[in-house]
């Protein structure tokens, strides 16, 4: 059964989509009815839906904050909000935050049933990948052993290995290798960093497993083949009857990127080292499709290099000096929070690296040292680098040798641009926040939420919710909470005011929902807190 919540201030609507429809022949449990986002985030806590139906203005929490909420705890759940013609612009806006359809109203039986229904194929589609991947965790624990990988490392990695024993090993495995010529291919997945956080540390080794496979397969009919991983990449060793050049080889190369993008949705690139007789010569092959792959580093992803031509344009590499002055440049550029500068000291810097007459290790390098330095800068102005870079330093290292060159000037713009952003919003921010907190307090008892305190100070509604988690560690319906409690308990001291009237002056239209709220903010009821009095 898929889980359905509806979430709307107007009952009859709620009854309509409940009664007009019979979910349950469809496979489809109604788990919950709300009036408000903040109702509907307490019965998702206590039974998570797989859908939610919302309406976009309600009091309280509104349908925007709501989605935004449930997108970052559930984020399995489907969003749905409904809105009239004249909500347009919220609409808009809710799809931003999360919202993956909106229904008009008043909407059609049929059309929220179809609505539905399509939501609940897709939900079934991925636990059924879910389900695909965990078979495949199965058969990768199953069929890995150590033993091969390791031998297939030590024969094309070390010097003068014991081949003899590494592979009488092997033939435990099944591999044996009865040829005279051997070489080497690396295949590397482009952009490595970039896909490793996209699917996450286990199903990357599942992707590489796969790629192994896809490899082994595709050099099957030309010659023996066996690969092992090595540092992310995959090292093919290939065992050929006759010499094969880099022509001959260069098809089924191209054959592994048209599988990888196929079927496990990235790009590949391919160094291809040369073959000679003995294994003896594995090492050396491994060696030049590595270099083959850093000296065609300017090429971008996607490509295919040997051997030949990397010791071609080995010859063309100059040494380059690092741009100390485009360095300044960038730094007082982000310091003052100007993007366009921040942007052209970037693309002087970089251009100063000369990228396609240089190392990829001279480029990588100076990008480091660049990162460094905004680091430094962030520690400086008491920036939190982790909102920043995401990670430490030693991991951004590691992001930087493992992406391409476009990858590499994009993570280096994003992060200074994320340091310029993070540097004016401390100048603005104090102030700003001031006259959020003092608009709060002077309008807490009109029907008040975070889009129109937004509209106010003329921010987004998002920029609020970041001022009151960086100021205060809370939320902004949190704080509203807190200033109508506390007022409605000064009000309690006085006897002859009904309560009805306290909760409606506190900002509470709603009488059970404000004895609701002020429980949970006092721990007893309004009536208990004024008999305590």
């Amino acid at each position: 059964m898929y889980k359905l919540l509806i979430v709307d201030d107007e009952e009859r609507a709620r009854t309509g989509i409940r009664k007009l429809i019979d979910w349950a022949a469809h496979g489809i449990e109604i788990v919950g009815e709300a009036r408000d986002g903040a109702e509907a985030l307490e019965l998702m806590a206590a039974n998570p839906a797989n859908i939610v139906l919302t309406d976009i203005r309600m009091p309280v929490m509104d349908g925007i904050e709501l989605i935004e909420r449930v997108a970052e705890a559930y984020p399995a759940a489907r969003c749905v909000i409904m809105s009239g013609h004249d909500e347009f612009a919220y609409a808009q806006r809710a799809m931003a935050a999360g919202a993956g359809h909106y229904l008009l109203k008043p909407s059609r039986r049929q059309e929220i049933l179809d609505l539905v229904l399509k939501l609940t194929e897709e939900i079934g589609e991925e636990k059924a990948e879910e389900k695909r991947l965990e078979e495949l965790r199965n058969g990768f624990r199953e069929s890995f052993p150590f033993l091969k990988e390791s031998a297939l490392s030590r024969l094309a990695l070390t010097e003068r290995p014991p081949y003899e024993r590494l592979l009488s090993n092997l033939k435990l495995n099944g591999i044996a290798f009865p040829h005279p010529f051997f070489g080497a291919l690396v295949v590397q997945i482009d952009n490595f960093h970039a896909v490793q956080q996209k699917y996450g540390n286990v199903d990357i080794e599942l992707f590489k497993y796969a790629l192994k496979n896809i490899s082994e397969e595709t050099f099957a009919p030309l010659c023996r083949c066996a690969a092992f991983e090595y540092n992310d990449d995959l090292v093919l060793i290939l065992n050929a009857e006759e010499w094969l050049d880099a022509k001959e080889i260069a098809p089924y190369a191209r054959e592994i990127q048209t599988n990888a993008e196929r079927y496990l949705k990235f790009t590949v690139s391919v160094g291809i080292g040369s073959l000679d007789k003995g294994i003896e010569h594995l090492r050396a092959s491994r060696l030049e499709a590595a270099k083959a792959l850093n000296a065609r580093f300017f090429a971008g992803s996607g490509k295919i290099a040997d051997y030949l031509e990397a010791a071609e344009e080995e010859e063309d590499f100059s040494q380059t000096s690092y741009p100390l002055a485009d360095e300044k440049a960038v730094l007082a550029a982000v310091a003052a929070g100007e993007e366009d500068a921040i942007q052209g000291g970037l693309k002087a810097f970089l251009a100063a690296l000369k990228p396609e007459s240089s190392s990829k290790d001279s480029v990588v390098n100076s990008v480091i040292a660049l990162y460094f330095a905004l680091y430094r800068l962030c520690v400086e102005r008491n920036v939190n680098v982790q909102e920043v870079f995401g990670s430490q330093l030693a991991e951004i290292t590691r992001m930087l040798a493992r992406s391409s060159l476009d990858h590499i000037v994009s993570s280096l713009t994003d992060a200074a641009l994320r340091i310029g952003e993070h540097l004016n919003a401390k100048k603005n921010g104090n102030k700003l926040f001031d006259a959020v907190l003092a608009y709060v307090r002077d309008n807490f008892r009109k029907d008040i939420n975070r889009e129109s305190v937004a509209r106010e100070v003329f921010v987004t509604p998002g920029y609020i919710s970041y001022l009151f988690k960086q100021q205060m560690q809370t939320s902004f319906i949190d704080y509203l909470h807190r200033i109508r409690i506390e007022h409605a308990s000064r009000l309690l001291e006085d006897p002859s005011l009904r309560i009805s009237d306290i909760a409606h002056d506190a900002g509470y239209q709603d009488e059970k929902y404000f004895f609701q709220v002020f429980k949970k903010y006092m721990g007893m009821t309004p009536n208990q807190y004024r008999n305590n009095l």
